[in-house]
């Protein structure tokens, strides 16, 4: 690709550089125009706080920012209190599942037939042998009879009586 070189290249300012071979004189530059005056207001104030921290906009603005950072701040110093006790927690979980542990395996030992064997014949029991066993015959069960159920007064007043005598029984 090639690279051509024109009046209206930018790279080459023609006019300036052929200036002092013409024979026009350079054109005066024009002259800039007066920056206007400030003026002041008839009754107006005067500006004393002109810091920008100090503005309400921009103060509110960094005390929002601030106790925003102290809230994200106390809320890890939580977190990290937090995460210890827990820590702490699970160290004394292990510590009590172990004794957990030993107590269950103590307990299964203590009872144990033969450790309740042992303690039996320390205290001075012993088994009973065929010698020592006493049976009884429970195959003629009691017979019981109610003595006057046949005879008495029939009929109504019979029941009536019978119920009487049966809610007086029960109350004493």
């Amino acid at each position: 690709m090639a690279y051509y070189a024109s009046r209206e290249s930018v790279a080459y300012n023609y006019d300036e550089m052929m200036s002092h071979f013409s024979r026009t004189p350079p054109a005066p530059e024009p002259e800039p125009a007066p920056h206007p005056q400030l003026q002041a207001i008839p009754g107006g104030k005067a500006r004393t706080n002109t810091n920008p921290l100090f503005q309400p906009k921009t103060f509110l603005t960094l005390m929002l920012v601030l106790l925003t950072a102290g809230v994200v701040l106390y809320s890890y110093m939580l977190v990290a209190q937090l995460t210890s006790d827990v820590a702490s927690k699970r160290i004394e979980l292990d510590e009590l599942r172990a004794i957990n542990t030993a107590l269950l395996t103590k307990q299964e030992y203590e009872l144990s037939d033969e450790t309740i064997e042992e303690y039996a014949q320390q205290s001075g029991m012993f088994k009973l042998d065929n010698s020592q066993v006493e049976w009884f015959e429970m195959s003629n069960p009691d017979k019981v009879e109610i003595a006057g159920s046949g005879t008495g007064i029939t009929g109504v007043l019979g029941r009536l009586m019978q119920s009487f005598n049966a809610t007086m029984a029960y109350l004493n």
